[in-house]
């Protein structure tokens, strides 16, 4: 029975082992096939009124260019003007509803992406300080941005602070 017990063990051990390096399998997940990691997020245009009526902020998702220019039907963003990249999803953030000038919102260059799908983004916030000279003009600041295509389920916008400020789930054509 001795002479049993050993090559079970290293045969147990080199099963656990094996399984310690497998990456973590989840069947039952129904999260769409997108891989974990760094997304690279360009910006493409901005523009001082994009309609947002409320002052909090909004972000969309769009999974390709028809999306996109089926959302902005009325030209807000002006997207004659540039030169949409073909294959790509576009995040719009708008920060707001402002009714005075010197506000911005700068998306960093970087995103996450989780297991689940989701897209993560980080922006810099801009308020005028209380001692400045700000125009007195109604503003609802947004930003355009692509980012690798893949079929996200969702994006997220936090401040540097980790703040959430935003979220939207993907909507399929």
């Amino acid at each position: 029975m001795n002479r049993l017990v050993r090559p079970i063990l290293v045969v147990l051990l080199c099963s656990l082992a094996g399984c310690a390096w497998m990456p973590n399998l989840k069947f039952w997940d129904t999260a769409p096939d997108i891989a974990a990691g760094s997304v690279k997020v360009h910006e493409l245009r901005r523009a001082l009124l994009c309609g947002t009526p409320t002052e909090a902020a909004v972000v969309r998702l769009f999974d390709s260019v028809d999306a996109l220019k089926a959302w902005d039907s009325d030209n807000k963003l002006q997207l004659d003007r540039i030169e949409l990249p073909a294959n790509r999803s576009f995040v719009l953030l708008e920060q707001g509803l402002r009714n005075t000038g010197g506000y911005s919102v700068e998306l960093r260059e970087r995103g996450q992406v989780d297991e689940q799908g989701t897209l993560k983004l980080v922006a810099e916030w801009i308020e005028p300080g209380k001692d400045r000279m700000v125009t007195q003009i109604v503003t609802s600041l947004c930003v355009l941005a692509d980012v690798n295509p893949a079929l996200y389920s969702r994006v997220e916008v936090v401040d540097r602070n980790g703040t959430f400020r935003a979220g939207a789930d993907a909507q399929r054509n």
